[in-house]
């Protein structure tokens, strides 16, 4: 089976549970803003990682339900408030809840839906029982703040280091760690696990290949937001050069640039969002492509990918070849293949 197949297999599993915890009450106009994102719906592959994960492993996919279902409540409501720090417009094809609401109105929303989210985390630590719970909801615990951080790294980076000469690789990976590595993947995959009852040192090797294919995943969202349009992507083309991120992409060109080139990319990253034109934006986007950067950056990917799929068979070589092994190498492979 297809990785897409099994998603969409248990994808509305997870949609209708998220909806059993949403109140259907007053203020009605609260609860239309705090299911906002949950009704566009997302990819919703954290979630199914981490349902594919627990049967990998020999766990019950309906056990696995709830624990995703908090893993998606997660994601929605994370980017209610990233929407506004990233000052991004568009979301899933929509505009944003922030641009939608006003940001006071999309903050509270956000905040409600993460009271939510805990509220279904307590229900799957009941759910998994004693041992497996607190093992379930140590990893969530660890693996949300892990997020915070990954995202105070990226907004440091974004906005504080003006100068796009003074930052590093490692100062790039190190940021999307949390939030591209162990949320978006390894995280996940981890819980399955746990679900699935297997122990803290095996738990813990997940990570070798979930990182490198994390490192892929983000990778190729920075390829993404310079390459795709806007209706591809279903938020701001260019987002990244319009925010100040440092990305390797950047680097690369940073690291290659003619100085006239390369004053020409500093003194844009130096202007706030609002002071770029969508001309300037374009122009920093084609001296990317013209330098190789984001070759440079498509090369990285692939052999990520690579590596995500050796460490795999390394760390799962005691778990017998089926089908549900095929779909979890597929899985590992659509997140670097992804195109949108």
């Amino acid at each position: 089976m297809k990785f897409e197949e099994y998603l969409h297999k248990h994808r509305d599993s997870v949609y209708d549970k998220i909806c059993e915890y949403l109140p259907s009450k007053e203020p009605k106009e609260h609860y239309k803003m705090v299911r906002e994102y949950v009704d566009r719906k997302g990819k919703y592959t954290r979630p199914i990682f981490l349902v594919l994960w627990t049967e990998l492993h020999g766990g019950d996919p309906k056990k696995a339900i709830l624990p995703a279902t908090a893993m998606q409540a997660s994601q929605d409501w994370i980017l209610i408030h990233d929407d506004i720090e990233d000052g991004n417009k568009i979301r899933r094809d929509e505009p944003t809840a922030w641009v939608k609401y006003g940001i006071n109105y999309a903050i509270n929303a956000g905040d409600a839906l993460h009271m939510i989210m805990w509220k279904i985390v307590h229900d799957a630590v009941n759910h998994l029982g004693d041992t497996i719970g607190k093992r379930y909801y140590d990893k969530f615990y660890n693996m949300l703040i892990v997020t915070a951080e990954g995202q105070y790294l990226d907004l440091h980076l974004a906005h504080d280091v003006k100068d796009i000469t003074k930052f590093t690789l490692e100062d790039y990976y190190k940021s999307i760690h949390g939030k591209s590595g162990y949320y978006s993947v390894y995280g996940p995959m981890q819980m399955g696990a746990i679900i699935a009852g297997k122990d803290d040192a095996y738990v813990n090797r997940i990570k070798e290949y979930g990182e490198l294919i994390g490192n892929a995943f983000q990778l190729k969202d920075d390829i993404l937001d310079c390459t795709a349009t806007e209706e591809v992507l279903g938020k701001t083309h260019g987002n990244d050069v319009y925010e100040n991120v440092k990305t390797a992409i950047l680097w690369h060109f940073v690291k290659n640039a003619s100085k006239p080139d390369l004053e020409k990319v500093k003194e844009i990253y130096t202007k706030e969002r609002d002071e770029k034109s969508p001309e300037e934006v374009q122009e920093v986007l084609d001296l990317f492509n013209r330098y190789g950067s984001i070759t440079y950056a498509k090369e990285l990917v692939d052999k990520l990918a690579k590596d995500a799929l050796t460490k795999f068979e390394e760390v799962s070589k005691d778990i017998p070849e089926s089908d549900l092994k095929e779909t979890a190498r597929d899985a590992i492979r659509k997140m670097a293949e992804r195109r949108k």
